[in-house]
């Protein structure tokens, strides 16, 4: 990490009154009491501590409570977004709710989801899977790096997984559905069917990315994906 991101978590030691209490002590006592110029020296000594010992280091930036409401605001009306043009009838300005319907097949889900979590904790672990829940709402005020990359290493393997497993399971879809298909008039419906998973995947696929930009910003300063 960058000196200046290290600079940038040491400053917010004091904006979210989390200071590290034997460096801040240490920096008063050379600075004989005066707090302005301790301020200072705690922050030079700080970046050093973070730099001589990585696995210390921790994001306070991270209580971004506005930021993990703005989150969940977005992906609320990005369902209802989805929602609205699967069953509105935009021509006869009527909604159509049966048509929700033709969205939901459980297979077709289980085939998406459930690879990827598995993918996802065997990448990294049942921990990273559980903070993938937890770190993108900024609810946590320390974390560690090692942590934070973990959890963003989860978010993008579940997410790579499970678009790959959309177009996987919408290609098998399609052989199968053209190998025993013998009335064409159902070709349009079968079709529909096999089509699902991909959906499924690049709708989990996009929720993966958000989650993972954020904890990124949050916790790796918006750093670039992490190569392993």
């Amino acid at each position: 990490m960058a000196d200046k991101e290290l600079y940038l978590i040491a400053y917010r030691d004091f904006e979210n009154k989390e200071v590290d209490q034997g460096t801040w002590i240490k920096a008063l006592t050379l600075h004989e009491g005066d707090k302005e110029k301790a301020r200072w020296a705690y922050m030079r000594m700080r970046v050093e501590q973070l730099e001589r010992d990585p696995q210390i280091l921790k994001s306070v930036a991270a209580s971004d409570y506005s930021g993990g409401i703005m989150m969940w605001i977005s992906v609320i009306i990005f369902i209802g977004l989805t929602v609205i043009a699967a069953v509105f009838d935009f021509m006869g300005m009527e909604f159509h709710w049966e048509n929700g319907l033709y969205f939901l097949d459980i297979p077709s889900l289980l085939i998406v989801v459930a690879p990827a979590i598995l993918f996802g904790v065997a990448a990294t672990s049942w921990k990273a899977f559980g903070r993938s829940w937890t770190l993108p709402l900024g609810s946590l005020k320390k974390v560690s790096l090692q942590d934070a990359r973990s959890t963003s290493r989860c978010l993008q393997v579940m997410g790579n997984t499970a678009f790959i497993m959309g177009v996987l399971g919408t290609l098998m879809g399609v052989i199968l559905t053209l190998q025993v298909l013998e009335d064409s008039s159902m070709l349009a419906g079968a079709s529909a069917v096999t089509i699902i998973t991909l959906f499924y995947g690049t709708f989990f696929k996009l929720l993966a990315y958000v989650a993972d930009q954020r904890v990124r910003n949050l916790y790796l300063g918006g750093s670039e994906p992490l190569e392993e």
